[in-house]
């Protein structure tokens, strides 16, 4: 039986044979219309017939050009050519003797005119398939590494998931650990320059004080006041007639003298005792006897005023200069006592105040945090919708004001530049503990969707190994970016972006990717975007569009996307293309013959 059929089949592809052979041009799919049976031929698209030997007789006869298959006769006949050895071509009329060679095998022209080149079309054919198989093995050995990758991803998330709760909360303490102790330092650290600041304050006005007084003593010792460098000598020497000046006392008086304040000089204790047991009369007679010798020590015998001249000019001097340093000396002390009080009130009072603001800023930044994801769906969704009423099309949303910058937004080497300060090593250590929360932040959210989100990932969840990756195609005007399990967008230039859909899964065949539910288009509806998956080399997104009104589309290829079935097939070509070229090496040898 089994035979029998066999012998039929050969029986049937050699009468196509022959008559292929027989008709020139002639389309072996169409070969069963020419067997010629009776002498007739009857049009392909039926309603004539005529005689058998009018096919190809270069007058067109059959509105459809059948009847003249190997002719330019028909404006719209084809011509086949068979092209032994490489791929068959299929060539308009038109092309037929036209004195250029179409063909491989030269048959659309006269016989002769055309050397046979088929071979050498089929040689390049062969080599572009064997590119195409190797780059193919590329393709699939990605895809194994993109399984393992897939694989290594869930085990990894599955072994985060069983302490993600622990160590968020533990990075999370860790920085608000570290903030406080920042906001400690930096308290410390202004209270420090503000007492530096103030004793650097303290001593430039001493050390402006005392220039002023050594400008101030070198004009009493210039003298052009003769009368009163007499009367410092005087009550000098008067002083220390009725006891010994200590150090201290010499200064204040000095003091008192310098600044006009009668009560810096002070009286000592000794002194005070004698004052209260002289009696109101003796007070008077002293200040009696002070201005009867000052009024003598001024006036000659004549009554005319003279000036005093200076004794043990050396003595004095040295007197003066040593009271001059015992003054530096009280002065420097008061700043020190000064800088003393004024630090105990910084530590004391702005410092409590500077940790209060710095709690108060943090409370503000942690609620607006909380509010942002409400302010995202209410405010930025409401502008979207009123955006998209505009226009089908997408316009590039307001640029919102740029945010102050941040300690976590700033560059890490503006921040730790200082790292050998121990505000510096705190800084350096908050950043780090920062970088850790954020990724543990980030960790929570691979694990809420990837492990537990009910996602289709594919086939051995393949596709897993494409998560938290984006992929762009830019055209003429807009730039697609497709993030797998996420969200679409598109965007003009460098404009904000308008989603175009959010991630809605894969077709059943996981030749799709489907996204849905994108911003509102008006007078449509929401925008959705659809990219058609193909076996390549490399993940690349491709021919973005938008082919109807808010409906994008793309394309998108990946070594995901091949198989090992397509491979068989690409190697059963290149074994068949190489044994047929030996079988029609051989054949036209024998003809050559």
């Amino acid at each position: 039986m089994r035979g029998s059929v066999a012998l039929l089949l050969l029986a049937g592809l050699a009468l196509c044979a022959n008559a292929q052979n027989a008709i020139r041009g002639l389309n072996p799919d169409l070969a069963a219309h020419y067997s010629g049976a009776g002498g007739k031929f009857t049009c392909i698209s039926g309603g004539k017939t005529i005689p058998f030997k009018q096919v190809n007789d270069d007058y067109c006869d059959c509105a459809d050009g059948s009847d003249e298959p190997g002719t330019a006769a028909c404006h719209n006949g084809r011509f086949y050519c068979r092209n032994l050895g490489h791929e068959p071509k299929l060539l308009a009329a038109a092309f037929v003797d036209d004195g250029v060679c179409d063909c491989c095998d030269g048959s659309d022209e006269v016989k002769g005119k055309c050397s046979n080149t088929c071979l050498q079309a089929s040689a390049a054919h062969r080599e572009s398939l064997k590119s195409n198989i190797a780059q193919y093995e590329q393709a699939l050995a990605t895809k194994a590494d993109f399984i393992s990758q897939a694989r290594a991803f869930k085990q990894k998330l599955q072994t985060k998931a069983a302490t993600i709760d622990q160590d968020y909360a533990a990075a999370q303490a860790e920085v608000e650990r570290l903030k406080a102790e920042v906001s400690r330092l930096e308290a410390e650290e202004s209270v420090q320059r503000a007492a530096e600041e103030a004793q650097r304050a303290a001593d430039q006005a001493a050390q402006e004080q005392a220039a002023a007084a050594a400008a101030e003593h070198q004009e009493l010792n210039a003298g052009s006041d003769g009368h009163a460098e007499r009367t410092l000598q005087e009550e000098g020497q008067q002083a220390s007639e009725e006891r010994e000046e200590t150090p201290e006392e010499r200064g204040r008086r000095i003091a008192s003298q310098w600044t006009n304040d009668p009560e810096a000089a002070g009286v000592p204790s000794s002194q005070e005792h004698v004052n209260e047991g002289q009696g109101e009369g003796e007070e008077h007679e002293h200040h009696g006897d002070y201005s009867h010798q000052d009024q003598h020590d001024h006036e000659d015998g004549d009554g005319e005023y003279h000036e005093p001249r200076p004794d043990r000019d050396e003595q004095e001097a040295l007197s003066e200069w040593e009271d001059f340093m015992v003054f530096v000396g009280i002065v420097q002390e008061w700043g020190a006592r000064w800088w003393h009080t004024l630090k105990t009130v910084f530590q004391k009072g702005i410092r409590d105040e500077v940790l209060a603001h710095r709690e108060r800023q943090r409370q503000r930044v942690q609620e607006a945090s909380s509010n942002q994801g409400n302010q995202e769906t209410r405010g930025r969704r409401r502008q979207r919708q009123a955006r998209a009423v505009d226009s089908p099309t997408p316009k590039p949303a307001r640029r919102q004001r740029s945010r102050p910058a941040t300690a976590s937004s700033q560059p890490a080497a503006a921040r730790i530049a200082d790292a050998s300060t121990p505000l510096g090593e705190v800084r350096a250590k908050l950043y780090d503990a920062e970088a850790t929360l954020r990724e543990a932040e980030r960790d929570k959210e691979r694990i809420a969707t990837y492990l537990y989100g009910n996602l289709d990932f594919g086939p051995e969840d393949i596709f897993l190994a494409l998560a938290d990756q984006c992929f762009t195609s830019s055209q003429t005007r807009w730039t697609y970016e497709a993030c797998i399990f996420k969200h679409a967008v598109q965007r003009e230039g460098y404009s904000n972006s308008v989603t175009v859909g959010r991630w809605s899964g894969f077709s059943s065949d996981y030749k799709t990717m489907l996204f849905t539910g994108g911003d509102e288009c008006w007078n449509v509806g929401p925008r959705s975007f659809t990219v058609a998956m193909s076996c390549g080399n490399e993940n690349v997104l491709s021919d973005g569009e938008e082919p109807a009104t808010c409906a994008y589309s793309a394309k998108f290829t990946s070594p995901a996307l091949c198989n090992d079935e397509e491979l068989i097939g690409l190697r059963n070509q290149l074994a068949n293309l190489e044994a047929f070229e030996r079988e029609v090496a051989e054949k036209i040898a024998k003809d050559e013959l």
